[in-house]
């Protein structure tokens, strides 16, 4: 995962699915494929809540003091055949920014005050 520390983004976070409506739409999707697959245990939302949680613990590393200011959200980057999925939210302290993805972001450099690759 990459994680950066960067600038405060203001506008648009309206337009991002939350991590919480983001995680009901893959619990609904487990839930689907458990009938479909006749009981098969589900484990997408699973493993989507141990990211969010491995991201919280990897932005602090950077410098995030664990306060939101709203909601914290979820962002796709596409990829072959599928989505990937990240995570982005907003200190409340001071407005900072802080986005872990699964891949690199070289456009952040420029905003970015602390970066880890872990």
């Amino acid at each position: 995962m990459y994680v950066y520390h960067i600038h405060p983004i203001d506008f648009r976070w309206e337009t991002l699915l939350t991590v919480k409506e983001f995680g009901e739409k893959l619990a609904a999707h487990d839930l689907i494929n458990a009938v479909d697959d006749y009981g098969s245990a589900a484990t997408e939302f699973k493993v989507f809540l141990a990211k969010f949680e491995k991201a919280k613990e990897l932005a602090k590393q950077v410098g995030w003091e664990g306060d939101f200011r709203h909601d914290p959200a979820v962002f796709t980057l596409p990829m072959e055949l599928s989505f990937a999925y990240g995570f982005v939210w907003k200190q409340d302290n001071n407005g900072n920014c802080f986005v872990v993805s699964p891949y690199p972001m070289p456009w952040l450099k420029d905003i970015t005050y602390e970066a880890l690759a872990a």
